[in-house]
């Protein structure tokens, strides 16, 4: 998109009843193209090239109110290239998110869960969205790399190596993949479920095979979001060696988003444990593809000494902007 003629800024203000379609035409087709596939950079000069729109992946990830912020106030509002102008009074707010919607419907395809339900990423409960991230989590003295990877619509990947710096010889603790699939979603009611399976060999200190099964869920009925997650726990030659229940609620506000988990574990030997986790998720990038989060594991019930682990991650979300941008 570019600068637009005082002309135009004259008939945006005077035809509140203009379509998305015919909006785009004018503000956004001399960069972005007729079909939303962009105009090469080279041939407007422009430091980044323009967003692919039909690309399906791109234009659902994200909200529309996000959508409607960035070409409201301009790229470099959101760190973001300042090619992208500002178009917020070019037109009025309905104007604006009819033009955010009428691009978002370039992608042109059904089934892609929209970004509204990318709720924020918690402690325990495993997402129900996929996603393309990348965390570095910190527990206590052990840590945890995880990449993600998202597969067309609804597919995602995930790859992780841990250590434990807890004085032991080996400080290589293990590593784990993961598969995920999102079953059902609901726009109108905010809400989606993903089924899943976490498998982790006998690589570091994990003498066994092990397999963790599924089912994620996300919604936010009003102004919370409410994660949940029941995974079963399968190990080689034991067979199923337990249940874990997880259920997490957190509101956001602002750049920040209190949260609270709860896990009970029910293991098919042993005592049952209940840990709560306080935590505070923060937006830390102005695009808000970089966030991190820092609470604690609080044990309530289960197998003495009880003690407090302070927790910790960073996650970037590589599908949204590269991690130098966005700041």
């Amino acid at each position: 998109m570019i600068a637009v003629p005082l002309a135009l800024v004259w008939l945006a203000a005077q035809s509140p009843g203009d379509s998305g379609a015919t909006l785009f035409a004018d503000w956004c087709k001399s960069c972005h193209g007729a079909d939303g596939r962009g105009t090469p950079a080279a041939s407007l000069r422009l430091e980044v090239p323009p967003a692919d729109l039909k690309e399906c992946k791109g234009s659902t990830a994200e909200t529309e109110d996000r959508w409607v912020a960035i070409v409201t106030q301009g790229g470099a509002a959101f760190g973001l290239s300042l090619d992208m102008p500002a178009f917020g009074e070019a037109g009025t707010p309905q104007q604006i998110r009819a033009v955010v919607r009428y691009a978002r419907s370039l992608c042109g395809e059904l089934g892609w869960p929209p970004g509204e339900l990318n709720f924020p990423r918690a402690f325990l409960v495993e997402k129900a969205y996929p996603e393309d991230e990348v965390v570095i989590t910190d527990e206590a003295r052990g840590q945890e790399v995880i990449y993600e990877r998202r597969w067309g619509k609804r597919f995602q990947t995930e790859a992780s190596a841990r250590t434990a710096f807890d004085g032991q010889p080996n400080a290589f603790d293990g590593i784990g993949a993961a598969l995920k699939y999102n079953l059902w979603y609901n726009r109108e009611r905010r809400a989606l479920a993903s089924v899943g399976v976490e498998v982790t060999p006998p690589v570091g200190r994990q003498d066994r095979w092990e397999a963790e099964p599924f089912v994620a869920f996300g919604a936010e009925p009003r102004t919370l979001a409410v994660q949940g997650q029941i995974v079963g726990t399968w190990e080689e030659s034991e067979g199923i060696a337990g249940f874990e229940y997880r259920l997490g609620v957190g509101r956001q506000v602002g750049r920040v988003v209190p949260m609270v988990e709860a896990g009970w574990t029910v293991p098919v030997n042993g005592e049952r444990t209940l840990s709560f986790y306080p935590q505070m998720w923060v937006r830390l990038s102005r695009l808000g593809h970089v966030a991190g989060s820092l609470g604690a594991e609080l044990p309530a019930v289960g197998p003495e000494p009880r003690h407090p682990r302070l927790i910790a991650f960073v996650l970037w979300d590589y599908g949204d902007a590269p991690l130098l941008r966005g700041w």
